[in-house]
């Protein structure tokens, strides 16, 4: 399976580290291409309408993950932390997918 996966960068010293393991991680994995777009919202809602097959970010906020996380759950996606656990507001790192590859 290929797979468009979208990310996004909080440019801050905490997040660098975190997103290049992720990058790197991706690398290892059939995945097309790569995207940074910039806008956690519209990736969100990509994911839910099957326009790009995941979204991974390690430093958002509640405010930019609930609405999101609706969307995709209502549309049959998946969305956890980083690890697997289930997506809750205090999860900060999120990986977002159409269920069918996470």
């Amino acid at each position: 399976m290929e797979a468009v996966v979208c990310t996004g960068y909080a440019p801050i010293a905490e997040a660098t580290e975190p997103f290049l393991r992720g990058i790197a991680a991706l690398a290892r994995l059939p995945v097309r291409t790569l995207r940074m777009l910039g806008s956690a919202a519209v990736m969100f809602a990509w994911v839910a309408d099957g326009r790009i097959t995941a979204y991974a970010e390690v430093d958002l906020n509640a405010w930019d993950i609930a609405a999101g996380a609706l969307l995709i759950q209502e549309a049959g996606g998946k969305i956890t932390d980083l690890d697997g656990t289930p997506y809750t507001l205090r999860t900060r790192a999120v990986l977002a997918s159409n269920g069918a590859t996470h």
